[in-house]
């Protein structure tokens, strides 16, 4: 991932996509000759085409392995990094902002910065298909459902539902220990004292995330 800038771009922008997705779904964006930055999309481990074989046990998919390897990538990165994160990647992006030293800003979306008791009731909205990606194994129904009710430009959905099918099934059982455990950071904490630039992107028609609190967190 070694990046050669030129002078007519001003940094990398690296995008870091959700639970059970991939960086296809940033695929459109990266391909842009609109935007005069670099632009990389990374493939979670368990994620799209990230997927060594030797990583068998949920601990390689827990958020502390997922901080530790996209940070290794960014050693790679020269010049400035705006970091930009969907859901899970949106919580990693914030967990490892503070370690960025080349770090220009942080833009999230599907992405409330969780307290510490981890506060998931006040962030989302009690939308029972989301509970399809904490489940180790859902069956097709389940995933269709879950799709359709969450996702509003339909023309996404086939790109979605792929990926969630591609992703390891231990992804999802082991966001939920982490989650259940507690094991991320005070993000709320970071995210309101933090000096770097950041930004909350919230769609009208988002159905899971609590707008309401993230006006308390801008």
């Amino acid at each position: 991932m070694k990046q050669n800038l030129t002078k007519q771009h001003k940094g990398t922008i690296v995008f870091i996509h959700g639970n059970s997705s991939s960086s296809e779904i940033f695929k459109a964006t990266t391909e842009s000759d609109l935007i005069p930055y670099h632009k990389i999309a990374i493939d979670l481990l368990g994620h799209g085409n990230n997927q060594p074989e030797h990583l068998n046990q949920e601990e390689h998919f827990s958020i502390v392995a997922y901080k530790k390897d996209i940070l290794k990538q960014l050693e790679h990165v020269e010049g400035d990094v705006l970091l930009v994160g969907n859901s899970l990647g949106g919580h990693i992006a914030i967990e490892i902002a503070s370690q960025v030293t080349n770090l220009k800003g942080l833009v999230i979306f599907g992405t409330p910065p969780l307290k510490k008791p981890l506060n998931f009731d006040e962030g989302f909205l009690p939308v029972e298909e989301l509970q399809t990606f904490f489940k180790e194994e859902p069956n097709q129904r389940e995933i269709e459902t879950t799709i359709n009710a969450i996702v509003n430009n339909k023309e996404a959905c086939t790109q979605i539902m792929s990926d969630f099918k591609k992703s390891n099934p231990l992804v999802r059982k082991a966001i939920a220990t982490d989650a259940a455990n507690g094991n991320f950071s005070n993000e709320y904490d970071y995210f309101i004292k933090t000096e770097t630039p950041k930004y909350i992107i919230s769609g009208y028609q988002d159905i899971s995330i609590n707008s309401d609190y993230l006006q308390k967190v801008t």
